[in-house]
């Protein structure tokens, strides 16, 4: 898996050395984008798809060679930072002063220190709207937040009082009664500019004369900036507007000298992860006004989205492939820059090998320890989305360390190795530095991640439901959310849709389940939520598959069983079979023992008990979390061909039993849905 990681990656580094003009990972690409402005690249992938995983990636590499700042849209600290004074912050200000914070404290060593004065002044000018002559304490306080960012950082405690004791003098020399509050505005941008001009910042700070309204006024543009901030509405966005332009102004004007860009080798790089979110998409979308209004710029923009549908998308170059953006950079007259925007899919990681994924756990078992089916199954239970596969390979990884430590030198595997399961590896607890053995199983933090909060406690609840009907008869009365809510809330973080699933991806359904059935010690909501639709489907009549599907899932197989044998000779054999494998693709977490037992035992005088051995090994079959093994393609095989003279088409079981043989040897389904067809369209196993 670490090779595909490794492969993605270094197409990643190619592109971004054609973008930024500098070396990345040991890696140059030539020639480089010559182009001003270089094209927004949108990456495009749902939850778990490596988007983060590449982008802190890009923010380790880059950041010691061209200033680079990485900022995730959704992080709550955002929205802290902006509900603590709502009148003098917003996310747009709290993002830009981190991403002003990441490109000061990044670049080549050798590299001076960038100046961020005109997003410091912007931002003073904001803050300012809320500040009165008795919040000494709390000017003091909004500075010091400013300091990464400020003229002055390093020595900026007695710089700070010292603007607080001018700030207080002005205030206090102000008339009575109180002015409004733009006065105090002004008063306080005053105060700033006689600071920064003593500082030789004269020029930067004039760049707010070209402010709406300030006709050449540094001190008046900065004023109504302030005052519209405050106004809020559009007012607001156009405060908001012109201070993102004040962060690339700044960062403009660090590379206007040769010296400049000769010493900062590379053009910023700005990585806005979770670019989906409200903030994201107002932060791209300004990027590319302001461009498209002949404002041309430096700044490489990486912005990962988890839907490809979102309006600021609209208009974008849509390539195949992260290798398919390489070749268009390396192509004659570079046909990747000429684009404002480029959009590259993030689809799952094909297998580690051509035809099989025995790879995949090359870099964790190199002395082959572990079940020879546990690398296929492992793909085939992540469908390849690399959150899922990382965080198992871990798991795996931490397991093998712990038993060879606990093992005597030998070569046989120890047998915790030897022996292990998807459902053993879902039910470890892996090691964290507060809490070795009581955190979350692998199951309990792997779905926390890719369903968190609110939404992934209803949607365990709703995993076994196959459409929205029957999720609605599951949804708690007292549930926060919808139906239709959770069917957007997946539609936005990039969750595909299925016919047959409510719950369309594999692996999440299963990590929903493998939830829903741990989550009472009695098994009570896993009981209770299947006995409804086993009514449910038993009350629409006349009889369906989807009751003794949901059966099968409780461990009650005689209804099944009977329904199954008494229409043996019905005359579409093809649709009998295709029921049977309906209801055997139920979910079930225990009774395995038994399970195994009744498929690989044959030799039954009586039909019914044939039947029973057919559905127990289509059971077994479609069992994702249980390993492929040679014996269960001997067991269908028999099984198939056992009830060859009890059906009106004898061939569509010689046809199957063939079929299905081979799904087992090479990990495909016996049962196609658009869930399994996405997973071999990806790279699966074929």
């Amino acid at each position: 898996m670490r090779d595909q990681l490794a492969a993605r990656s270094e197409l990643l580094a190619q592109l971004t050395s054609h973008l930024t003009g500098a070396e990345v990972a040991g890696r140059t690409f030539r020639p480089y984008c010559k182009a001003l402005p270089p094209p927004v690249i949108a990456v495009v992938g749902g939850r778990g798809m490596g988007k983060t995983y590449d982008l802190t990636w890009l923010r380790d590499v880059c950041g010691h060679v061209t200033p680079t700042a990485y900022l995730d849209c959704a992080d709550d600290a955002l929205r802290t930072g902006a509900a603590e004074s709502p009148e003098s912050r917003s996310l747009v200000t709290e993002a830009l002063r981190l991403l002003g914070i990441g490109f000061t404290s990044a670049g080549p060593p050798r590299a001076p220190t960038l100046q961020m004065t005109r997003l410091f002044a912007g931002l003073v000018a904001v803050a300012s709207g809320t500040w009165n002559a008795d919040q000494d304490e709390r000017i003091a306080a909004e500075l010091r937040r400013l300091e990464l960012i400020s003229p002055a950082r390093g020595n900026w405690a007695p710089v700070v009082q010292s603007w607080v004791a001018k700030l207080m003098a002005a205030y206090a020399a102000l008339p009575m009664p109180l002015p409004p509050v733009q006065k105090f505005i002004e008063v306080s941008v005053e105060v700033l500019l006689q600071e920064l001009f003593q500082r030789g910042s004269r020029k930067a700070v004039g760049w707010y004369g070209a402010y709406p309204g300030a006709q050449g006024s540094a001190r008046w543009g900065l004023t109504l900036l302030g005052s519209h901030f405050r106004l809020g509405g559009d007012q607001r966005r156009r405060a908001e507007y012109f201070l993102g332009q004040a962060l690339r102004a700044d960062l403009d004007a660090a590379y206007r000298t040769a010296g400049g860009w000769l010493l900062r080798t590379g053009r910023p790089l700005m990585l806005l992860d979770n670019a989906h979110d409200e903030l994201g998409e107002q932060l791209v979308r300004d990027c590319l006004t302001h461009r498209s209004t002949g404002h041309p710029d430096r700044v490489v923009v990486y912005a990962a989205f988890r839907r490809g549908d979102p309006s600021v998308l609209q208009g974008a170059h849509r390539l195949a492939s992260l290798s398919s953006a390489v070749g268009l950079a390396g192509s004659r007259g570079d046909g990747l820059c000429r684009h404002p925007m480029v959009a590259v899919p993030y689809p799952p990681l094909p297998p580690a090998g051509p035809e099989t994924s025995d790879g995949l756990l090359s870099h964790v078992d190199p002395d082959a320890m572990l079940p020879p089916g546990l690398p296929r199954a492992l793909y085939r239970f992540t469908g390849g989305r690399p959150l899922a596969m990382t965080r198992m390979t871990d798991a795996i990884e931490e397991l093998r360390t712990t038993a060879r430590a606990a093992t005597p030198p030998g070569p046989h595997a120890p047998a915790a190795l030897a022996t292990l399961t998807l459902r053993s590896l879902l039910r470890h607890r892996p090691a964290t530095p507060l809490q070795a053995a009581t955190g979350p199983t692998l199951a309990e933090a792997l779905r926390e991640e890719l369903a968190p909060g609110e939404v992934g406690e209803l949607l365990t609840r709703l995993s076994p439901a196959a459409d929205v009907r029957s999720a609605e008869l599951l949804l708690p009365a007292a549930a926060g959310m919808t139906t239709a809510e959770l069917r957007h809330a997946l539609d936005a973080d990039g969750w595909p849709r299925c016919e047959r699933h409510f719950v369309a991806d594999h692996c999440l359904r299963s990590l929903l389940l493998h939830r829903l059935y741990h989550l009472d010690a009695d098994h009570s909501s896993w009981l209770g939520m299947h006995s409804r639709l086993v009514m449910h489907y038993a009350a629409a009549g006349p009889v369906s598959w989807h009751a003794y599907h949901h059966e099968l899932a409780i461990g009650r197989t005689q209804g099944a069983v009977a329904h199954l044998a008494g229409s043996l000779g019905r005359p579409d054999t093809s649709a009998w079979l295709e029921e049977l494998l309906h209801i055997a693709s139920a979910p079930c977490f225990d009774g395995l023992a038994e399970r195994r037992g009744l498929a690989f035992t044959g030799g039954h005088r009586d039909p019914e008990r044939r039947v029973e051995r057919l559905l127990n090994a289509a059971w077994l079959a479609q069992d994702w979390l249980d390993l492929p093994e040679a014996r269960l393609e001997a067991a269908v095989h028999g099984a198939l061909y056992a009830l060859r003279d009890d059906v009106a088409d004898s061939s569509v079981l010689t046809d199957a039993a063939t079929h299905w043989a081979e799904s087992i040897r090479s990990g495909r389904p016996l049962r196609e849905c658009d869930c399994s067809r996405r997973t071999r369209a990806s790279g699966g196993n074929d």
